[in-house]
């Protein structure tokens, strides 16, 4: 019995460590980090976002503040929120990082920026390491929220 009881608390701890199924970061693949990346901006899971953007050392939520996460992917939320999406096949970049052109389509508006994936030499799992903002603004501008015209003011005499 004493035996059986140390064999399930060794398993429960396993389970517990940071990297373990529950809390696992990356991706198997550089095309499916991409992938969940969309995914989770799509649905404003700020979180899931985060479990899959960093660099080969490590996911970027290891290595800055949450405030100044959450400010960064509420950023992306807003340029990468799309109604269609369509991973192209993976190129070959420096140091071993894979580059997908991407398009995105939002309404009437298509955007293809590329995004860049690396694997972590820790868990060998893949990131999003970058992507090009700037190619996805007009998918930004067009989903800001309209500001209610103001009227000018009236004068009563």
């Amino acid at each position: 019995m004493k035996r059986l009881l140390a064999v399930l608390v060794l398993v429960l701890l396993a389970g517990c460590r940071p990297g373990a199924a529950g809390g696992a970061t990356g991706a198997s693949a550089s095309d499916a980090a991409v992938q969940q990346f969309l995914f989770a901006a799509n649905a404003e899971d700020l979180q899931a976002m985060s479990a899959v953007w960093g660099n080969q050392e490590s996911p970027t939520r290891d290595r800055v503040s949450r405030q100044e996460l959450e400010r960064r992917l509420l950023i992306i939320v807003c340029h990468v929120r799309h109604d269609e999406s369509r991973i192209g096949p993976a190129q070959t970049g420096e140091a071993g990082r894979m580059l997908h052109r991407v398009e995105l389509k939002k309404g009437t508006l298509t955007a293809s920026p590329m995004f860049t994936t690396v694997r972590n030499t820790r868990d060998g799992r893949w990131y999003v390491e970058d992507l090009d903002l700037r190619a996805l603004q007009p998918l930004c501008v067009a989903s800001a929220p309209s500001r209610p015209a103001t009227r000018p003011p009236t004068s009563r005499r």
